[in-house]
């Protein structure tokens, strides 16, 4: 496989991610140079005791938080070079988590409770 489509099938490529929280006169090393790689295709699952860094994670490979040393890269675009702007946009229009306790809407079907954030974010149906 050449480079081009080996960053083509890769979708995230994280290397030697930390991430460390100030907690008061405590530091907190959430992710102590971390390495994941996923390639188009395959199906993830994050599971870990509480506390381990699993929220962390997720909050690193969505942007939500930057990371303190190492690279992650989304599809070959890595996040450090994006601004908050642009991490809020791939976020809004790239990004997407099914978490184990469900936050929606009561008063909406499966179906439309995906379909609204997408609505809301522009995207339109391709039927």
């Amino acid at each position: 496989m050449n480079k081009e489509a080996n960053l083509i099938e890769t979708i995230i490529d994280a290397k030697g991610v930390w991430k460390r929280y100030d907690a008061g006169k405590h530091k907190v090393d959430a992710l102590r140079g971390l390495d994941l790689l996923v390639r188009r295709g395959e199906v993830v699952a994050i599971m870990g005791p509480s506390g381990c860094g699993k929220t962390t994670l997720l909050n690193c490979l969505s942007g939500l938080d930057v990371i303190d040393a190492g690279t992650i890269k989304i599809a070959g675009r890595d996040l450090k070079d994006l601004t908050d702007n642009q991490r809020t946009d791939f976020r809004a229009r790239e990004m997407g988590f099914v978490f184990q306790t469900y936050n929606l809407l009561p008063v909406l079907t499966g179906v439309e409770n995906v379909e609204l954030p997408m609505l809301v974010g522009g995207v339109r149906p391709s039927v």
